[in-house]
């Protein structure tokens, strides 16, 4: 019964921040749980070839993959893209290797993206390896494409779900740092 009585404070006190917690997410809800879209290209980086070591050109176009990449990274090439393409203010571009030549590109926004819009931001990509290609004497292309448009939902009960883990941290936090430094 004493350690009961001993608690009593940080319970109620946790009890209060997870109440909060749960409060504030009830107001921020509806940003959370506004659907977003993407729209993912899948290619293959691909390099022409006339009989040479495929060995050696099929790890050239993983590495080249890797240095697509890192274009993303550019801080001019995003808004180069909007002026090529119509995507919307509010859309990102990022892009990952799935598997040594396999690349995806995810186009992320609030809007729907749609295929047309996809093949443009290829096309766009297209260019920039072409433009390489000149300058390097190389022949990268993207190959083997296909498109997809998905809907991210998040629903009411997962927020819920997180904002309740995140205000038990916060509280379980906050009472072991007012206990030691008491």
């Amino acid at each position: 019964m004493e350690s009961v009585k001993s608690y009593k404070k940080e319970i109620q006190l946790l009890v209060a921040i997870v109440l909060v917690g749960q409060i504030l997410f009830a107001f921020m809800s509806p940003g959370f749980t506004q659907p977003s879209y993407e729209g993912r290209i899948y290619a293959t980086t691909g390099v022409m070839h006339k009989q040479e070591d495929l060995h050696k050109l099929n790890e050239a176009a993983h590495y080249f993959g890797q240095t697509m990449i890192g274009w993303l990274k550019f801080p001019n090439f995003l808004s180069d893209m909007r002026e090529n393409v119509d995507l919307a203010d509010d859309a990102a571009l990022s892009a990952h290797i799935q598997e040594r030549q396999n690349i995806i590109f995810s186009v992320s926004s609030a809007s729907p993206v749609e295929k047309d819009t996809l093949i443009a931001v290829k096309d766009h990509i297209q260019g920039k390896i072409d433009q390489y290609n000149s300058v390097s004497r190389t022949e990268f292309v993207l190959t083997n494409l296909d498109y997809e448009q998905v809907e991210i939902e998040r629903t009411y009960k997962f927020g819920a779900v997180v904002s309740l883990i995140a205000a038990l941290v916060i509280g379980l936090a906050f009472i072991f740092i007012r206990k030691e430094f008491r």
